[in-house]
């Protein structure tokens, strides 16, 4: 068993938010998906991202706010969002006092995905 916790994870500055990239825990070797922590400061807001993956993000700490072209949803602790593949999104953090902490696991879709929709 191997415990992972964002609080001492490696963070570097992107999508105008803190990413601690998975990558940092090498004896972990190939994994069939990547992962990254997301942390973003009290009152602040990830910048808009789209990418091709399939993106499963968990709240861990604080309560998210997902901004898509179709709306916007709040994740608390424990909750989950799936996003689709190209799909725009920005993270909102409402808290005024906390840091809101996201775990999110993401890979590409596999090319036969679509036969069994």
């Amino acid at each position: 068993m191997r415990k992972f916790v964002s609080d001492t994870a490696e963070l570097t500055d992107e999508y105008g938010i803190q990413i601690g990239r998975w990558k940092q825990y090498g004896e972990l070797g190939p994994l069939p998906f990547d992962a990254m922590w997301c942390v973003i400061p009290p009152g602040g807001s990830s910048a808009e991202d789209v990418h091709p993956e399939i993106e499963l993000a968990m709240v861990t700490r604080g309560t998210a706010v997902y901004e898509t072209r179709e709306g916007k949803v709040e994740v608390p602790t424990g909750g989950v969002v799936l996003l689709d593949p190209e799909q725009s999104h920005v993270i909102h953090n409402p808290s005024p006092e906390l840091p809101l902490t996201i775990l999110s696991l993401y890979w590409l879709p596999r090319p036969d995905a679509s036969d069994h929709a």
